[in-house]
């Protein structure tokens, strides 16, 4: 009787681990997993008739995974831009233009927003399918109009992904840095960028060397000399060249060659 009764635990084991198997391999759902890198914000400047406006425009790269078993759809990313600060609650607002870059040409060219549009090939960041256990790699621009400096003393960026087959935005990563008033001025003014860490990866300080007097430590005593690493002139020598006159053969090297033809030593 007990001999039965393991038999059949074993049997409802293997039939347990074949449907777990069975579902993994053919029968899971769509699930995408999601991450994303740093965030790079820019503000550009425009003027025309006397009307002054801003582009803010914000880029990253994602990696969007499908570990399910069957295949599936994203439809869409949107980045979304919150202000904790404001009294007005749940403050925000999407930047609707999404665009797919090619990394390269889009950094050498981001300074100036007309460049990159010419020369990083944007193109409308379209709906795509993932299929079963494989990946995508995006490099996605978002951007607004803004009529006014938008000064704040935080501002959250949160990435968020709509796919199938929840009709829901789902977020895939989030940013926190401040917008105050030196920071716009850097910004649209100068026409620099600042870059941020997503909020999951936590930072990457502290920068200070420990302890603070290192370098005090690791001078050392030895002398350093001028000039960096210092070595005769060489060049290069033909094969014959400094093997003696007569076309490379020393006197020596000829009474050898004399003695051979005349068949050995002296008559």
């Amino acid at each position: 009787m007990k001999i039965e009764i393991i038999l059949a635990a074993i049997s409802s084991l293997a039939l347990a681990i074949s449907l777990t198997t069975l579902w993994q391999s053919h029968l899971a759902r769509f699930r995408p997993l999601s991450v994303a890198g740093p965030l790079k914000l820019r503000i550009y400047r425009f003027e025309a008739d006397g009307e002054t406006w801003y582009i803010p425009q914000v880029d990253c790269q994602t990696t969007i995974t499908n570990t399910g078993a069957r295949a599936g759809k994203v439809l869409g990313l949107r980045m979304v831009a919150r202000y904790p600060l404001v009294s007005v609650p749940d403050a925000h607002e999407v930047f609707y233009g999404c665009s797919e870059v090619d990394t390269g040409p889009f950094r050498e060219h981001e300074s100036s927003r007309l460049e990159w549009l010419a020369q990083a090939n944007p193109r409308d960041a379209a709906p795509f399918i993932l299929l079963a256990r494989s990946s995508a790699t995006k490099h996605v621009v978002f951007d607004r109009r803004w009529d006014a400096p938008v000064v704040q003393g935080k501002i959250e960026f949160s990435l968020e992904m709509l796919a199938s087959p929840r009709a829901k935005w789902v977020p895939v990563e989030k940013w926190e840095h401040r917008l105050d008033a030196r920071t716009w001025s850097e910004l649209a003014e100068v026409g620099t960028a600042i870059t941020v860490a997503p909020v999951h990866a936590g930072t990457f300080g502290p920068f200070d060397p420990v302890p603070a007097d290192l370098h005090t430590y690791t001078r050392g005593g030895e002398e350093i000399p001028a000039g960096g690493f210092r070595q005769p002139p060489s060049r290069a020598v033909a094969p014959d060249e400094g093997a003696g006159p007569a076309g490379g053969r020393t006197a020596r090297t000829r009474r050898t060659v004399r003695r051979r033809r005349g068949g050995g030593g002296r008559r």
